[in-house]
């Protein structure tokens, strides 16, 4: 019998921290890790990560964010994907500790953008180590854009891409926040947990909503709620879940009660 399949979205501002640069939080990661790792026999997954402080800070530092515009920016390109296999590195090394075979393959080797948005895709790479029974891994990264040259893809575009590509069983994004606020919970403590989402709803809340604190050159929340909205439009249920508390990720992936957002699909 075919496992379900979850995508997992592992958020940079619960793995990183995001105001400093190239730093890793481990227990964090390492709590992912090993919830995925307890979860295997009943689901497969594909795990999108986000760049962190590893991506965002060295994006902007360097002037990437609109796409090619001279031969000055190459260096700055480069020296910004050498800085995402390193971190790449660091989550391969922590899902070994817990026997999670998770396979590295960069976005830019399988997506092609135009204007920023996905445009084509070879899928084979995912699909066939799926099938082998790994656990593929891809970030945000810098990829080749039709119109700009190069463009920034975000992990929450590529995750929920692949959710409706991959016709996974439900999609969850992780941050380092207890789901979808009315607003932002770092700087309002009255903010208040939107548990349950429309399609509708989510879609209105996320046109207004701002960004984070933290430097984020790929759209904060309202973009992880714009990506979720069109996912949850195909009848995938997404949940934003907080990866700094232990087994939220786990109980999402197995629908039980946990203190979490839900966009109920259409």
């Amino acid at each position: 019998m075919r496992k379900a399949l979850i995508v997992v979205k592992l958020g940079g501002s619960a793995l990183t921290d995001k105001t400093a640069i190239y730093t890793p939080r481990r227990a964090a990661i390492g709590r992912a890790a090993k919830q995925i790792a307890d979860l295997r026999r009943r689901f497969s997954f594909v795990v999108v990560h986000g760049a962190g402080s590893y991506g965002h800070i060295p994006v902007k530092r360097w002037h990437l964010t609109s796409g090619f515009k001279h031969a000055g920016q190459l260096r700055g390109l480069a020296a910004t994907k050498s800085k995402l296999l390193e971190w790449e590195l660091i989550l391969d090394e922590a899902f070994l500790k817990h026997h999670v075979p998770l396979i590295p393959l960069l976005a830019s080797d399988y997506v092609v953008t135009k204007n920023g948005r996905i445009h084509t895709t070879d899928l084979r790479p995912i699909t066939n180590w799926l099938r082998l029974g790994c656990v593929p891994s891809s970030g945000g990264d810098i990829v080749t854009d039709l119109r700009n040259g190069f463009a920034i893809l975000s992990g929450d575009q590529l995750a929920a891409y692949l959710a409706i590509k991959l016709k996974a069983s439900r999609l969850i994004f992780g941050t380092d926040v207890d789901g979808v606020f009315d607003s932002n919970p770092k700087l309002n403590p009255r903010a208040r947990l939107l548990s349950d989402l429309t399609v509708t709803s989510a879609a209105r809340f996320a046109s207004r909503a701002r960004g984070s604190t933290a430097p984020d050159v790929t759209g904060g929340m309202a973009g992880k709620i714009r990506e979720a909205v069109a996912v949850a439009a195909r009848g995938i249920p997404v949940y934003f879940v907080n990866l700094t508390k232990n087994e939220r990720l786990k109980a999402a992936a197995l629908d039980r009660q946990v203190l979490c957002s839900k966009i109920i699909p259409a």
